[in-house]
């Protein structure tokens, strides 16, 4: 098998501002949550080999809607981001409310991903999440991104410091096992 039959083809589907605009189908979705600069559309680049899926930026903040992308199994969401300070109080308001009504609402939904950055895992934001996913029996895993921004033995300290949190695995998209892993984990569970 070739390394381009190993990434995700991704098509862009649908944004929506507010859950109820959100797209119903009845294909598995996976869900992607996270601060507002944990990753999640450099994952979403990485997973597809495409660089052009998702919109990236030096600044926090991209991803102010639900996107849909579209794949041959079923379908990924990218979340808002959550934490970004320079959103004005309005907005966080509008996400801290649609968020967990896209979580408590989805009857397809089958597996979250948490994103949070690797050199600064679990600000209060990123735990409110998991108590958030955590009340609704949500099935999911933490990807700590960033990785390669630490040496080796930072990163077994920030897994030790974080050893007592559930299903967690390093992510870089700079690091093909990372990314073909997590790619595999999608697959698997999007066919279930």
């Amino acid at each position: 098998m070739s390394k381009k039959e190993v990434y995700i083809e991704l098509n862009f589907d649908v944004s929506a501002a507010n859950y109820p605009d959100c797209p119903k189908h009845i294909k598995p979705e996976i869900a992607l949550v996270g601060a507002s600069n944990a990753g999640k559309s450099s994952l979403l680049n990485a997973i597809s080999n495409n660089k052009k899926i998702a919109k990236t930026s030096k600044s926090p903040g991209k991803t102010k809607l639900f996107n849909f992308f579209k794949t041959n199994k079923g379908v990924i969401v990218d979340l808002p981001g959550y934490g970004f300070s320079k959103v004005s109080k309005m907005q966080k308001k509008q996400w801290s409310e649609e968020i967990p009504k896209y979580f408590n609402s989805r009857e397809n939904l089958k597996y979250v991903f948490l994103l949070t950055d690797c050199r600064t895992a679990f600000k209060k934001v990123d735990l409110e999440m998991i108590d958030i996913l955590e009340s609704l029996n949500l099935h999911y895993q933490i990807v700590l991104t960033k990785s390669d921004k630490l040496n080796n033995k930072e990163k077994e300290k920030t897994l030790q410091r974080l050893k007592d949190q559930k299903s967690m695995m390093l992510f870089s998209i700079k690091d093909e096992g990372s990314i073909f892993t997590l790619i595999s984990k999608i697959n698997a569970l999007l066919s279930n």
